[in-house]
């Protein structure tokens, strides 16, 4: 059962997080720090890459979107997660946010890369994730996963600096979405959307960098 539930889990998760900042760096506080927010959407997709080697594949997500502070940008993600485990190796029982029976899963690791519209790029990094997947609507009974799945990640994450201005950038972000598996192939690859993404956060470019 636990096979097949990270087997499941292999198709159908990707949490995935960006940051954004404002193309008008005078639209900054006194501590040259910039506040945004950020809607955007886009989809999911698996790939080859298992981050943390342990048979669990990485998705990568690609959203395009828009803020006030920043206008249109695309944003590439890669990220991995694994089933949370107890002491006995069985899978950590949660309730999802519509009261369902469901099983927790946490972060490996994402990585997010913004492109902004004058050529610059954002980096970032997940630091946390909070995920409850349902039982009923993404398992089957085997714990293979359910096409029409929707849930709904939660993620923080840091800014790491970037290309150009953003060379030294740093500063946080939160997010929600909402996450619906559409189609799984036979070899258990998923096509999935990601709507509804909203973002807030706060850049700080320093006047200086080092690099």
């Amino acid at each position: 059962m636990r096979k097949l539930l990270l087997i499941a889990l292999t198709v159908i998760l990707s949490n995935v997080h960006f940051a954004t900042a404002a193309q008008d760096l005078n639209e900054k506080n006194a501590n040259d720090k910039t506040d945004f927010s950020f809607a955007g959407n886009g989809y999911f997709v698996s790939t080859p890459v298992d981050i943390n080697q342990d048979g669990v594949l990485a998705s990568h997500m690609k959203l395009r979107g828009k803020s006030k502070q920043l206008g249109n940008a695309s944003i590439n993600v890669i990220a991995d997660t694994k089933v949370e485990l107890d002491a006995n190796g069985i899978p950590k029982s949660c309730v999802t946010p519509d009261g369902d029976q469901g099983i927790s899963v946490a972060l490996v690791k994402a990585l997010g890369i913004v492109q902004l519209k004058g050529g610059d790029q954002l980096f970032t990094e997940a630091t946390s994730m909070s995920l409850c997947l349902s039982i009923s609507k993404c398992l089957d009974e085997e714990g293979k996963a359910k096409e029409g799945c929707t849930f709904k990640p939660a993620v923080t994450a840091k800014v790491i600096g970037g290309t150009g201005k953003f060379a030294c950038a740093s500063g946080h972000t939160t997010d929600d979405h909402i996450r619906t598996v559409l189609a799984i192939d036979p070899r258990g690859e998923p096509f999935g959307s990601a709507s509804e993404y909203k973002i807030h956060g706060t850049v700080h470019i320093p006047s200086n960098c080092d690099k």
